[in-house]
């Protein structure tokens, strides 16, 4: 990554000559008060109560400026780069805000429009490269996404707080067609699972609340609740048995609506659900050399379950699909740029037991990141994964705590649906979880678990809660 410098001389001059003790004083007074300000220039960010790393103030004085990818992850926004048209783009609860990239941060003032939301111009400067990751200007991005945007001097924190929602749903009918419609009073991140063997729907609201637990029925869906579930609301649907259905969100005021439009099955499709689900990439790892008996290969059949079940909403590789295998360096390649990793092995455990591990541990962080941009240029070499060198390059961003807070969630979502014990979540440095560059996950499975049909759609539907939930636990 290309370093930026900030060209100006911060040092004092140094007088020619020093009269008495008193300026003598005078200039040291000086050099700490230069010194102070500079350092308090630099505040830390805080999204939504979780810092993020690698905020700067000196590409543009006197404007705090974050990783864009950073950002839109801890805000919960989705996020793509043209760098054709030299635009940075989040969706956030309905909303659609762009905003100009420029090489030079001298520049970052002077481009009009720079910030647009659903292609209306708001005040704000330019987003600024930084080698390959384009840095937002986070008072403009965090406002324009309809969160409130202060500076805490006593702490030196930027704060970010995108206000809680409240969600209400409501059944409409238009014509023959009928909608389930769902209000939330403020922008969110909202994630849905399909569950094909259960015909159940699932949308989960982050940062959410409802006033009053409800229960909706209607002729095309069977039942909808709207539960409140630790700091989220999810809605569960339960689909009549020949509906389909499609999801769509809304802007509306300073909130957001999302609606699910119900129809025959073989019609509706799930062609407008949320773009980034649609977009984020899962990478399943059945481990080689896994269990075998007359029930085949066990991780692999596990691997398969899994892809089927989270397809829908997510785009789904397996790092294998018959009994041959990468090699190791390249099965964590294949986890660059991914949402999500998951490495699913067979262990000597007891039925209902899993056992969790996430990336830490090794030599130090510099150890780990040397390990990820090794894998991350194996795959960059590669002339099959030249169509998304972009989005490796900017979704590089090593965050190992999502590791952990994946496997937190996990743990805990596994023992609420089915009861499952699981021990961890672990660090290691484990190998193949290095080109995940912290959204990794390898977990140890009973051969009795990996028998059971049951336990597929049990761990996708835990898989994909953590997903959309960023491994936050309420």
């Amino acid at each position: 990554m290309t370093e930026v410098r900030d060209h100006r001389d911060h040092r004092p001059h140094r007088p020619h000559r020093l009269v008495g003790g008193v300026v003598l004083r005078l200039v040291l007074a000086l050099v700490a008060a230069a010194s102070w300000s500079t350092a308090a220039a630099q505040a830390s960010l805080a999204v939504n109560g979780l810092e993020v790393e690698g905020v700067t103030s000196s590409l543009v004085s006197g404007t705090a400026y974050a990783p864009a990818s950073a950002f839109a992850s801890a805000i919960g926004a989705r996020f793509d780069v043209d760098p054709t048209a030299r635009l940075v783009t989040f969706t956030f609860g309905g909303r659609i805000v762009q905003l100009r990239v420029v090489d030079d941060p001298d520049r970052a003032t002077l481009v009009s429009p720079a910030v647009t939301v659903d292609g209306r111009a708001v005040a704000g400067p330019a987003a600024v490269y930084v080698g390959v990751e384009p840095y937002v200007p986070v008072k403009a991005a965090g406002e324009a996404l309809g969160a409130a945007v202060s500076f805490l001097s006593e702490r030196n924190v930027v704060a970010v707080v995108v206000p809680q929602a409240t969600v209400v749903g409501t059944v409409e009918r238009r014509g023959d067609q009928e909608r389930l419609v769902l209000r939330a009073s403020a922008p969110t991140r909202v994630t849905s699972f399909f569950n094909a063997p259960a015909h159940t729907l699932q949308l989960r609201f982050e940062r959410a609340q409802v006033s009053a637990a409800s229960a909706l029925e209607g002729d095309a869906f069977v039942r909808a609740d709207v539960l409140s579930a630790r700091g989220a609301v999810d809605v569960r649907v339960q689909l009549a048995p020949d509906s389909g259905y499609t999801v769509t969100e809304f802007r509306d005021g300073d909130g957001f609506m999302v609606v699910v439009a119900f129809g025959p099955a073989q019609a509706a499709v799930q062609a407008r659900e949320p773009r980034a689900d649609a977009r984020a990439r899962v990478v399943i790892d059945p481990a080689p050399g896994s269990i075998r008996d007359g029930d085949g290969d066990l991780t692999l059949t596990l691997a398969r379950s899994l892809e089927t079940l989270l397809a829908r909403s997510y785009d789904v590789e397996l790092t294998r699909t018959g009994a041959s295998s990468m090699s190791l360096q390249d099965r964590s390649a294949a986890g660059v740029g991914a949402r999500l990793f998951v490495s699913l092995h067979a262990a000597d455990l007891a039925r209902g037991h899993l056992r969790v591990h996430h990336l830490g541990d090794a030599d130090g962080l510099p150890a780990l990141e040397d390990a990820i941009r090794f894998n991350a240029e194996t795959s960059l070499r590669r002339p099959e994964t030249d169509g998304v060198r972009r989005q490796v390059l900017l979704e590089l961003v090593v965050d190992l705590g999502a590791g952990r807070r994946y496997a937190e969630s996990l743990a805990s979502e596994l023992g609420q649906a089915g009861g499952y014990l699981v021990d961890g979540p672990h660090a290691a440095p484990l190998a193949v979880l290095t080109g995940a560059a912290g959204r990794g996950l390898l977990i140890e499975v009973s051969p009795d678990d990996l028998r059971d049909p049951s336990f597929g759609p049990i761990l996708a539907a835990t898989l994909a809660t953590v997903i959309g939930s960023g491994g936050l636990v309420p």
